[in-house]
C-alpha cells in the first residue's frame, strides 16, 4: 500500500516538474528571441534572460536526476 502512494505522489510531482520545465523553457526562449531581435538589449532584460536560462537548466538537471520522462 505504501509503494502505491509513493508512486502516485512521485508521478504527481514529476508531472508538476515537467509542466514547470515547459513553462520556464518557453519563457527563456521568448526572452532570448527578444534579445536576438532587439538592437540594444537593456541590462535588466539580459539579466532576466540569464536567470530564466539558469532556472531552466536547474529544472532540467532535476528532471534528469529523478529520471523523469517528458511523455
Amino acid at each position: 500500500m505504501q509503494k502505491s502512494k509513493k508512486r502516485k505522489l512521485r508521478r504527481k510531482k514529476d508531472e508538476e516538474l515537467v509542466a514547470c520545465l515547459e513553462k520556464v523553457k518557453k519563457k527563456a526562449e521568448r526572452q532570448e528571441k527578444y534579445i536576438h531581435y532587439s538592437f540594444e538589449a537593456q541590462e535588466e532584460i539580459l539579466g532576466e534572460a540569464k536567470m530564466e536560462r539558469a532556472k531552466y537548466l536547474f529544472l532540467l538537471r532535476e528532471a534528469r536526476e529523478r529520471r523523469t520522462t517528458l511523455y
